[in-house]
């Protein structure tokens, strides 16, 4: 058992005992939802095991599991009876249920915590438990590196433990059993075990009230070692108690013995066969019952209903199978919390609970929501639940998978657990402090088992339910003066005084023949009167009811019923998150709750509440990204089995849902594309084609949002340029310095972007640019790449200007964006170019940097055709509206992008350009006071490297908007992070400090990597480490993935010094080093035969 905190194990089998068969599925139900959501591998055997009787006992539930489990494993094996030699090869781990606990319908293990992941991998949103908590422990500590074996665990404690655990001392130990230091007054309530020098354990004692007994049980540092409910059995152990399912009367702990018609007898796991190994228990000792709880003679287990003879003769025949081995102890640093019937002790669980790990934290609130016009201060706990607007909640109270819709108010240090309240009888009604309050569901013997009758409980915080010196915190007898209930109405006469406790008091009104049975009974008994009935009415109907005790209620609980109302519940405070996220733009990750809904059954539920939100919303921005969690939903329920999720997304079936979107018909749109997805949920690799429509569906609504924009392009009428007269304009590259991604929709508009760039010669040159003459001709020439030319003659060849790789698709959506012709028309494309311009258009582009160089180029290659087309046409302009109208362009050519590259390179040198989170989208740029030896000192220090790796962004742009709509925290988190790095940049230039600005350009190089993983190539990460000493900082141009690598040298003039470096680093073979300088000028226009044309920042007014 060598430590490591990095390593899980791997289980052959996990089992869960359980009191009863009627609640075994609903158990089994929540391991196999956990398999689901992948805490447990998918190869485990899982199984929830019934006790054959209550009572048999912590040592018969083990036995009975072990041999069910052992059966399992050899049927798997392909052995026809149980083979023990099965499990030399398995890892075995079975949890025990325990008893029925009264402050949480489905037990002890499954006990909700306020515990939320803080692991962004988590896949599935789900509540925390104790089981889970234990489930890590055992799985990451305990057994990370254990040898084959079983172990046990009970659930009836919360057990934290640290993380330094070294257990390699332990390494073929016959047994062990995990303790953690207590107090002694503590100790004396639970048990304690007596360890050797050795690390044997030498005795075990429980609930013991002795001092001087317990005195040979303190450790050195004082306290004593406490029974913390784990124990390790090796193969060897496993084996010989295996073999004794088939001995009687320890058979009788088993099924087998069940079947064969023995009746059962009570063994404990500690006291029986732990017991059984210590080194200082004698045989008779333990024959006789020990001396385990301080006391010699038969105050052991088995002594209850079962023949003392039988008791006898199963501790003999354990101590021979048993006592040769011994039992190690593995004491370790933490705390151990159990799970009593104190009602103060729950309350703490709750609001502090005593787990918390690398993997879970304590959040206040759970899955929760909190309805506008509630009340509910910070200090108090929320689990599951949904408050509603008339509800108050007091300080520090604990209210778990309750949906209060009525009027309410809770006061403080109370709990509430699995309250459905939405009765409008109950007007103003009020909890006094320190109440808790449960709603039950139980199965009245004799009535319909299909429709489970309500039981509220209710009992003071203060209360101890072992006895009845209290009830709402009230001393007993001032309770019954108060109700008019007297002693015989709670209990009868055969129960003798010392053995009436709040437990078995029937207090509880679970049905009455002439009235419902509600809250009013609640606020009676808590001493608060109901606002519709008198005490005297309140106490008749109390007494004319059909009464049961706790200890009568929970035999009857409908544990399934309990799971399936949190779990519906669940998904109701799921549906309330996922409208307030969508509708009011929260940063909240819904993919959690997708996948949870699939595993569990709920995916169509969400799928129509996402269709509702669409339908109502007018807003193109959030039905974008409802579309867009639809295509989620849809992913999920392909469960990986559907293929690649980006693809094509033009099936003419989708088509008529997709005009009505582009027609900004969003409802219909929304109808459309939900009557069309039922056609495709049959097959895994349908809905993964569906999920690809919604995306396409929401780039639609993307490109609407973005093309409002447009309300920022400002042109003003001036004279047209000459037939014939070449317009020509030619811009600088760019280089993103911080803030990249930031820019990009739908993010830039949500949640608002900031970009650090700047306008950059490359080699000396300005590489960018176009040109564009007006012609006699009616018709469109367009000088395309590879000197292919396009000459357009009708109206029609231009349809395909929304298709980025048809040729001339650029320059046919810049015509139609400049508003040089009008596609569709019912005028012919001769009759617009001669009744708006006399005459036609021929233009060239071109661009002198690699494909995909990451410098900007496309933006800023139709920045340059716009202004050609609009100075050519007559049409004066400012870059402020240049940059929005090319916003407008590339939604119109469909390939999206946003603002950074054209702000970039048509504005001239180092700016800010930023965008508030908010439609219409409006670019601002911010330019820095930077003082000209800055300046000079970064243009001397400024090296590009063309990697020789060509990149394309559209698959990471997909992949990025598609993590942003699905609200991934690290995405979110690195969104805040980019924008603030951009402010902290641009403080560094402007104080001259070119070793910060590196540093925040290495910083802006792994927030992109974070944003875009894959980004960094493994050529361009041996180039970046072998610069790295040389420089003050550097990333790679755009998405990164390729293209140009750009540095911040430490030293001026160092494009030799770069290029002997690079030569030494493998696959740099077509690298190439260019120096770079801040261009100061931006996008220069010139009109032939007239000279430069100064084009304003922006128009005045």
């Amino acid at each position: 058992m060598n430590n490591s905190k990095s390593r899980r194990c791997r289980w052959t089998a996990i089992v869960l005992t359980c009191q009863n068969i009627e609640n075994a599925q609903s158990f089994q139900t929540e391991l196999n939802l956990r398999r689901d959501r992948g805490d447990i591998d998918r190869d485990v055997i899982l199984l929830t095991v019934e006790d054959p009787k209550q009572e048999v006992g912590s040592g018969g539930a083990t036995l009975n599991a072990l041999l069910v489990v052992a059966e399992h494993i050899s049927s798997k094996t392909g052995y026809t009876v149980v083979n023990s030699d099965v499990l030399e090869k398995s890892l075995i781990l079975i949890v025990h249920m325990g008893r029925f606990f009264p402050f949480d319908p489905c037990g002890r293990a499954f006990v909700s915590l306020p515990l939320v992941s803080d692991n962004s991998g988590e896949t599935c949103n789900s509540l925390v438990c104790n089981f889970d908590l234990l489930l890590e422990t055992m799985t990451t500590k305990f057994a990370a590196n254990s040898q084959n074996g079983v172990w046990v665990c009970s659930s009836d404690m919360f057990l934290k433990i640290s993380d330094d655990i070294v257990t390699g001392a332990l390494d073929g130990a016959d047994a062990v059993v995990v303790a953690v230091p207590g107090t002694l007054d503590y100790a004396q309530n639970h048990g304690i075990y007596k360890i050797s020098a050795e690390g044997e354990v030498e005795n075990i004692l429980y609930q013991c009230k002795s001092l001087d007994v317990m005195r040979e049980f303190i450790l050195p540092s004082g306290d004593v070692a406490l029974v913390s409910g784990v124990v390790y059995l090796s193969v060897r152990v496993a084996e010989r108690l295996l073999a004794c399912h088939v001995v009687p009367p320890l058979s009788s702990c088993t099924y087998f013995g069940q079947d064969s018609g023995t009746l059962p007898i009570q063994l404990s796991l500690f006291f029986d066969f732990v017991l059984a190994m210590c080194s200082q228990v004698s045989e008779d000792t333990f024959v006789a019952g020990g001396v385990w709880a301080g006391e010699r003679g038969t105050a052991g287990t088995g002594s209850g209903d079962s023949d003392r003879h039988a008791v006898l003769t199963a501790r003999r025949l354990i101590w021979r199978q048993l006592s040769k081995f011994k039992v190690k102890a593995l004491l370790l640093k933490g705390q151990h919390s159990y799970m009593d019937f104190q009602p103060l002790t729950h309350y703490r669980h709750l609001l502090w609970p005593v787990q918390e790990s690398s993997r879970w934290s304590f959040r206040r609130r759970c899955h929760s929501f909190l309805k506008t016009g509630s009340d509910v201060p910070e200090s108090s706990v929320l689990i599951n639940s949904i408050i509603g607007k008339n509800v108050k909640v007091g300080s520090s109270s604990a209210i778990s998978h309750c949906h209060l819709a009525t009027a309410l108010e809770i006061g403080c240090n109370s709990m509430l657990q699995d309250i459905a309240l939405d009765d409008a009888t109950i007007v103003d009604a009020k909890l006094k402090d320190e109440i808790a309050v449960c709603a039950y569901r139980i199965f009245l013997p004799m009535l319909d088992q299909h429709a489970p009758q309500r039981v509220f409980i209710v009992f003071g915080m203060k209360d101890d339910l072992q006895n009845h010196r209290t009830f709402c915190n009230d001393e007993f007898s001032l309770f019954l003066r108060r109700t008019g209930i007297s002693i015989t109405d709670l209990w009868d006469s055969s129960i003798p005084e010392e053995r009436r406790t709040l437990l078995n008091a029937r207090l509880f009104s679970v049905m009455n023949l002439r009235t419902k049975i509600g809250f009013d009974e609640v606020l009676w008994l808590q001493g608060s009167q109901s606002s519709v009935a008198s005490n005297m009415s309140m106490l008749e109907r109390w007494k004319s009811s059909w009464r049961l005790s706790i200890v009568e209620i929970l035999p009857l609980l409908d544990v399934s019923g309990h799971f399936n109302f949190r779990k519906k519940l669940f998904f109701d405070v799921a549906t309330e998150i996922i409208r307030d996220s969508l509708v009011n733009g929260r940063n909240y990750g819904l993919n959690r709750i997708f996948r949870s809904a699939v595993n569990e059954g709920y995916a169509e539920k969400i799928l129509e509440v996402l269709d509702s939100v669409g339908s109502e919303e007018k807003s193109p921005g959030i039905a974008a990204r409802t579309l867009a969690s639809i295509a989620e939903v849809l992913g999920a329920m392909s469960k990986g089995d559907g293929g690649l999720r980006s693809g094509p997304a033009s099936n003419l079936l989708w088509q008529s849902a997709f005009q009505l979107l582009e027609q900004e018909e969003i409802s219909g749109g929304f109808r459309a594309m939900a009557n069309e997805r039922a056609n495709w949920l049959v097959l895994p690799s349908h809905m993964i084609r569906a999920a690809r429509h919604y995306e396409g569906a929401a780039q639609i609504l993307i490109r609407h949002a973005v093309m409002s924009a447009r309300n920022f392009v400002k042109t003003r009428a001036c004279e047209p340029v000459a037939i014939d007269r070449w317009v020509t304009v030619d811009c600088p590259a760019r280089i993103d310095i911080a803030g990249g991604w930031s820019d990009t929709p739908p993010i830039t508009y949500e949640h608002g972007g900031a970009v650090l760039n700047a306008a950059v010669t490359v080699g000396g040159r300005r590489p960018i640019g176009a040109k564009v003459k007006r012609i006699a001709n009616l018709q469109l020439v367009l000088h395309i790449e590879n000197d292919e030319t396009v000459t357009i003659t009708e109206l029609s060849s231009l349809k395909d200007y929304n298709q980025p790789h048809s040729p001339g698709a650029l320059l046919k959506a810049a015509m139609l964006c400049a508003e040089i012709v009008q596609y569709p028309s019912d005028s012919t494309l001769a009759q617009q170019l001669f009744e708006k311009h006399g005459g036609g258009f021929e233009i060239y582009t071109w661009s002198n940097l690699p494909h995909g160089s990451g410098l900007g180029t496309s933006s800023i290659l139709a920045g340059a055709i716009m202004a050609a087309l609009w100075k050519s046409s007559g049409k004066a302009f400012d870059i402020s509206s240049l940059n929005h109208a090319v916003l407008h362009l590339e939604q119109l050519l469909t390939t999206g992008g946003g603002w950074q590259d054209q702000v970039g390179g048509l504005t001239p040198g180092i700016k800010v350009g930023h965008s508030r989170a908010e439609l219409p989208l409006k670019i601002e740029v911010t330019f820095l006071k930077i003082t000209p030896e800055t300046i000079k000192a970064f243009n001397d220090r400024l090296l590009l490297v063309y990697t020789g790796k060509t990149r394309l962004a559209r698959n990471l742009l997909q992949n990025v908007v598609r993590n942003w709509y699905s609200r991934n925290p690290e995405i979110v988190d690195t969104e805040d992070r980019l924008v603030a790095n951009v402010w902290t940049c641009a403080q560094a230039f402007e104080n001259g400090d070119l070793e910060a600005v590196g540093k925040c350009l290495s910083e802006y190089w792994q927030q992109k990597k974070v944003m875009a993983p894959g980004c960094e190539p493994e050529a361009v990460g041996r180039m970046m480490a072998a610069l790295r000493p040389h420089t003050y900082g550097m990333s790679m141009a755009g998405a990164g993935g390729g293209g140009f690598l750009y540095l911040l040298m430490k030293e001026p003039k160092s494009v030799d010094a770069v290029r002997d470096i690079l030569a030494s680093v493998q696959g740099t073979e077509n690298a190439e080093v260019y120096d770079a300088y801040v261009d100061e000028v931006g996008l220069e226009l010139t009109v032939e035969d007239c000279g430069a044309v100064k084009v304003p920042l922006m128009f005045d007014g």
